[in-house]
């Protein structure tokens, strides 16, 4: 027995007759060792109330048999947003099923690299960073495959996402055809190397180049009226925001969120202030995520599918971790219109 009281696999070994690299078998690979075998260290090793030292396990294996999804927020800000919630299912899916765990990371001391550096992952996906952000050098210092998640496309790592530029352009264009020229845009908050410095956000880039896109296609006489405001993804920052808006003197025809739960901050609101969507005003989001289904009328919206985003990473990265090479995956969106967008054309 151990000094420490605890039982080690060499107690095990000699009680049971057997070799250490035995007993090992029994707990990580019983199929090469015989049943009688396997059935008598298991005895032993409930006698003696033994169990494995994962972290020796992971030293000798130099695998953790864990995947990593680190955000760029905190985590108590970022699962205020429930589209998150649909990428953690879809990448929680698939560890599930090839039995890996998971670790959800957020900045360490406000710093992602520095994440990237102590995390005890096989291999990470990490949401919403830039092409020249530093966690892609990071992930090469540390010789680690990673995958990226709405980050913009790029040769030189593997993303899953959408053309949020076309997404956004085909939502604008919808506006602006329906009669719309006064439209307020609820912007995204951008993404920063640490958590108290100005970020910006390769989504919301992308997504403005989109509006620009079609407000120059479709408003010739230059007649549109397009402001912005942005709010954290969280209900309390959009409801803040929503009551700016819809309070104001001049206020918009329509409102374009760039997140679902940013129009919940619009919805109550409105019906606090006794407003009616879409007589009042319109209202288009992104996401269509499944708990938007509450909202009456349910939002005109981008579907852009968070469940597959996690599912599709996850399932790139074991795969990269097997030595294969992978590219990265365009999905496709639609817009899902609904009773939320009024035609004011006269």
């Amino acid at each position: 027995m151990a000094k420490s009281g605890r039982p080690t696999i060499k107690d095990v070994a000699e009680l049971a007759g057997v070799s250490k690299t035995a007993v090992s078998f029994a707990f990580n690979s019983p199929e090469r060792i015989s049943t009688e075998t396997y059935q008598r260290i298991m005895d032993v090793a409930n006698r003696l109330e033994y169990s494995p030292d994962p972290v020796a396990r992971i030293l000798a294996k130099r695998k953790t048999q864990s995947l990593g999804l680190l955000f760029p927020q905190s985590i108590p800000d970022v699962f205020q947003n429930p589209y998150i919630t649909e990428i953690l299912r879809g990448f929680g899916q698939v560890c599930d099923a090839e039995g890996y765990s998971i670790q959800v990371l957020s900045p360490e001391e406000g710093i992602i690299s520095r994440t990237i550096q102590n995390a005890a992952v096989d291999g990470m996906a990490i949401l919403g960073v830039t092409s020249t952000s530093d966690i892609h050098m990071a992930c090469s210092q540390r010789d680690m495959y990673y995958v990226t998640i709405d980050a913009a496309f790029a040769d030189e790592y593997v993303n899953v996402g959408i053309d949020e530029t076309a997404a956004s352009r085909q939502m604008m264009e919808l506006l602006l055809k329906k009669g719309h020229r006064k439209i307020c845009i609820c912007e995204l908050p951008g993404v920063s190397r640490s958590l108290e410095s100005e970020g910006t956000s390769t989504t919301m880039n992308a997504r403005r180049k989109g509006i620009q896109l079609a407000v120059e296609s479709i408003c010739k006489d230059n007649d549109a009226e397009i402001t912005f405001v942005s709010s954290d993804t969280s209900y309390n920052s959009a409801y803040k925001i929503a009551k700016e808006v819809l309070t104001a003197s001049n206020k918009p025809t329509a409102v374009f969120c760039m997140s679902d739960i940013q129009t919940y901050g619009f919805y109550s609101v409105a019906q606090d202030l006794g407003l009616t969507i879409p007589q009042d005003f319109s209202i288009a989001t992104f996401d269509n995520i499944p708990h938007a289904e509450i909202l009456k009328p349910k939002p005109t919206t981008v579907n852009q599918p968070g469940f597959e985003k996690g599912r599709l990473a996850a399932e790139v990265l074991l795969e990269m971790l097997k030595g294969k090479r992978k590219q990265s995956v365009f999905l496709s969106v639609n817009v899902i219109e609904t009773e939320s967008v009024a035609d004011i054309r006269k």
